[in-house]
């Protein structure tokens, strides 16, 4: 069974997204020291390093940097597990080298001190609580240090430097602040999209193993007839074709393709149900638009008419009740007067041969209308199934030794079961019945092609579907294709003496069952398979 993880946000996914957000800043430093660098060469010397003994503790201090910054990045991955400490490192290093920078500067008014800005606005992100206030703190001091040595070494105090770094600090501060609550908003928004992606994860694997363990199917196909997904129970109920990596409906049953050109040309009109194979099921398939952003896809929905079949059978026995009901009252008590009659009459001496003859002929033929009216009323009259779960090779062998046990001429049947526990749920009374039918005709059609009375009984399991069945197969002469879809009709026989009732009342003794009797196409002889329902089904009561 497919397992669905259904888990909330995970706490590293917070954590690898602060990891992201730490090199990014990491590249920003890789970037900045390459510009340092290049400005000490190129640019303009009276604007960004003073001239004088500055100019060396300039140039150390800006290779310095970018040689840690380089280091910092080729070392990263081996710190994951320490992240504070990492960007605390990082954020005190680049205060610290800002404010030597400044002051190796020289410079009163330089543009190098609003880059403390940016790193403090950097550590307000990257860290939480009081650590990103501190950071704001060392960014004001590192200023103000800057202001205290420039006044002792000159022996003069600018008031307007001491403002301005006020300034700075106040700057840094605000900053900080205004950083702590924007990466506050970003964390909480990253946090809800991760659970939003996490709950559309977990839905759409849910969605996945709901349609997966549908009984009924789905197919979603395109205009073009591409098969865009069909779930595990559509793919049995056509009898596990195999499908390429591009699969159209054609792959999957003409049928099928060719419903679903008819249902493009009429929506309105419903189509007829089919059978998706040959010893397959009947199925009902539906068809609607599925509108997806700026496609159109088509879902279709395949149903087992199998429980339809049973529904529509309870309602065809009950009516079929009230009418045998009503043939009993009607014809039969006519019917053994009748009878009746022609025996007295057979008992006359002064009948002719003819007449004798005519009599026999009532006599043979009423006994045959009341064999029809005996097995209708007895599928009228037939009790609701009481379903149990068996085990098909030892239910089969006993019926096989109670079946030989009761023929007055030895017959040969053969079972074949290569499995030992196959589970079956049926109405053992109710199949005996259909059994007892299937193996008497096969026996007496084996009988009349090759003189033996031989049949060969095969019990496994589908491979498509899981389901036991049961194949009792004869050597006689087999049946036309014409004669097809026809045995299994009411008062259908191809015999004078038969009534065309025995294959129809197996066929809904089957279905009573949740089972399935359908003929085997074979080279010789004939082949019925008993399809029975999967042993895990919910009984119906």
């Amino acid at each position: 069974m497919t397992e669905v993880n259904i888990s909330n946000n995970n706490p590293k996914d917070v954590q690898h997204s602060e990891w992201r957000l730490l090199q990014v800043y990491l590249y920003y430093r890789l970037a900045l020291a390459l510009s340092l660098v290049l400005a000490y060469f190129v640019a303009d010397q009276r604007h960004l390093v003073s001239e004088g003994s500055y100019n060396n503790l300039y140039f150390i201090t800006v290779m310095v940097y970018g040689f840690i910054t380089t280091i910092s990045i080729l070392l990263l991955s081996l710190a994951k597990s320490h992240l504070t400490l990492v960007t605390f490192s990082v954020i005190i290093i680049d205060i610290l080298t800002i404010g030597l920078l400044e002051y190796s500067n020289g410079a009163r008014n330089s543009n190098l001190t609003i880059l403390l800005v940016v790193t403090v606005a950097a550590g307000g992100i990257l860290v939480q609580g009081k650590l990103a206030t501190f950071f704001a703190a060392v960014a004001t001091l590192v200023v103000l240090y800057k202001q205290l040595i420039n006044a002792a070494f000159n022996g003069s105090v600018q008031q307007q430097d001491f403002v301005q770094s006020a300034f700075i600090g106040i700057a840094c501060f605000a900053t900080s602040i205004l950083a702590q609550l924007i990466a506050n908003r970003l964390r909480e928004s990253t946090e809800l999209a991760g659970r939003q992606a996490k709950d559309l994860a977990n839905l759409e694997a849910l969605n996945h193993h709901i349609i997966q363990r549908m009984r009924t199917g789905i197919i979603v196909s395109n205009q073009h007839e591409h098969v865009i997904l069909i779930n595990d129970a559509c793919w049995k109920l056509f009898g596990m074709p195999p499908l390429p990596q591009r699969s159209y409906l054609e792959n999957v049953s003409p049928q099928l393709a060719e419903q679903y050109r008819q249902w493009l040309d009429s929506p309105y009109q419903r189509a007829r149900p089919f059978r998706a194979t040959l010893t397959g099921p009947e199925v009902q398939a539906n068809f609607t638009l599925l509108e997806t952003g700026d496609t159109a896809n088509s879902l279709i929905f395949v149903e087992d008419n199998t429980r339809l079949a049973q529904q529509a059978q309870q309602l065809k026995l009950a009516s079929l009740g009230g009418l045998t009901a009503s043939i009993a009252h009607e014809i039969r008590n006519p019917l053994g007067a009748i009878s009746h009659a022609a025996q007295l009459l057979l008992e006359s001496p002064d009948l002719t041969k003819s007449d004798m003859r005519l009599s026999e002929i009532i006599h043979q033929h009423g006994n045959r209308m009341n064999k029809i009216i005996e097995n209708i009323l007895q599928l009228s009259r037939r009790k609701q199934s009481t379903p149990e779960l068996l085990n098909l090779k030892l239910w089969v062998e006993n019926f096989i030794a109670e079946y030989c046990s009761t023929q007055d001429e030895a017959a040969k049947i053969e079972l074949s079961c290569e499995k030992e526990a196959i589970m079956f749920r049926v109405d053992p009374s109710q199949i005996h019945q259909v059994l007892t039918n299937l193996f008497s005709n096969g026996l007496r059609y084996s009988e009349k092609s090759s003189g033996q009375k031989t049949l060969k009984v095969i019990a496994d399991v589908s491979p498509q579907t899981e389901q036991p069945i049961l194949d009792i197969i004869d050597f006689g002469p087999g049946i036309s294709k014409q004669q097809f879809d026809k045995i299994f009709e009411p008062f259908y026989t191809s015999e004078k003496s038969g009534t065309g009732l025995g294959l129809y009342i197996a066929r809904e003794l089957c279905e009573a069952n949740q089972a399935r009797l359908d003929l085997i196409p074979t080279n010789q002889g004939s082949c019925f398979r008993i399809t029975f329902s999967h042993p895990a089904r919910i009984v119906t009561i």
